[in-house]
């Protein structure tokens, strides 16, 4: 049956702001009695961003408080008077690392101690790496972690959080569709949520989108890992899509055509007796020089036309020894 959805017409970070506001301000002591399923299922997250940072949520709260777009934090939540929670909420935009270690150095200023703050960065979309973010102090909560929390409350008859919920399953399906749509039917949500499984299961990597050019039509969602720098060139391993590329990106352009040819060389070498097959690739236009790929597309299908994940993954690990290989030949 059709239901229309607030937040499928609304989509921007604002309207998320919004509700996680919503949703926190039920965890007021005082809001107990005007509904005890919301003011647990707040808690219950409220509970989660304390876990994020090891801490227990205290015993007691007498005072709560919260502001939202103070000293430019989307939503700041303070407790006790004593310990603040700031958090930055993102529908698959990225703040910039710089921007959240201001916000900590203002709340700092204010006179709040650093074991006190405790950062949230919720991220209801895709991210392609945290790293940086999280030497900032920021500490990523995801979609499925909000979401694991949030359908503790699915049998709560209130319309504002429902639709909320039904809203991150479409999200959170579209992202999981790399493991039941046929390889010719994935979409950018597949390939997201494909590129962030490999984030988990090689331990490596980031992803984005890449463009080679001004025009947007030259762009496309990248994952990239393995990165070696080597003097004069650096050499990494991307996916670009289907295509699993060898790459280097040069410093000094008057030796492209050298370095092209030298690491071109050496990665096809490397493959000698791999069971993957790499070779030159089709001139392309690229800012990093791609110097070989893998024959063909690297994902691996079953008889059904899905991916078979295990023998993809063995594809990817077969290309890291040749990656490696190749870089050993070049001491």
């Amino acid at each position: 049956m059709y239901k229309p959805n607030i937040f499928n017409l609304e989509t921007r970070e604002l309207s998320q702001e919004a509700f996680i506001g919503w949703l926190l301000t039920w965890g007021d002591p005082e809001a107990l009695t005007s509904n005890a399923e919301l003011y647990k299922l707040s808690r219950k997250l409220l509970d989660g961003f304390f876990k994020k940072h090891n801490r227990k949520l205290p015993y007691k709260i007498k005072k709560y408080e919260i502001s939202m777009g103070y000293r430019y934090i989307d939503i700041l939540l303070k407790i006790n008077g004593s310990i603040i929670i700031p958090i930055q909420n993102k529908i698959y935009n990225i703040e910039r690392p710089d921007e959240l270690s201001r916000y900590l150095k203002l709340l700092k200023d204010d006179g709040y101690e650093g074991r006190n703050i405790l950062p949230i960065y919720l991220q209801t979309g895709a991210q392609g790496n945290y790293k940086r973010l999280q030497e900032t102090g920021y500490l990523p909560f995801s979609r499925k972690e909000l979401l694991n929390i949030l359908n503790a409350g699915k049998d709560i008859n209130n319309d504002i959080l429902n639709d909320y919920i039904a809203y991150l399953e479409q999200i959170e399906n579209g992202m999981q569709s790399f493991m039941h749509l046929s390889l010719n039917r994935w979409h950018m949500h597949s390939w997201q949520g494909f590129y962030s499984y490999l984030l988990i299961e090689l331990h490596d990597g980031q992803w984005d989108v890449v463009c080679n050019s001004t025009d947007w039509r030259d762009c496309f969602l990248g994952f990239w890992w393995c990165w070696n720098n080597y003097n004069d060139c650096a050499q990494y391993i991307q996916l670009e899509k289907d295509e699993l590329c060898f790459k280097i990106k040069v410093y000094d352009n008057k030796k492209l055509a050298y370095l092209k040819c030298k690491w071109s060389d050496s990665f096809i070498k490397a493959s000698e007796g791999s069971p993957i097959k790499v070779v030159k690739p089709v001139l392309q236009k690229d800012n990093a020089i791609t110097v070989a790929v893998v024959d063909g597309d690297y994902r691996r299908a079953d008889k059904d036309g899905k991916i078979d994940l295990k023998k993809t993954l063995d594809v990817l690990m077969e290309a890291q020894k040749v990656f490696d290989k190749g870089v050993a030949l070049n001491p």
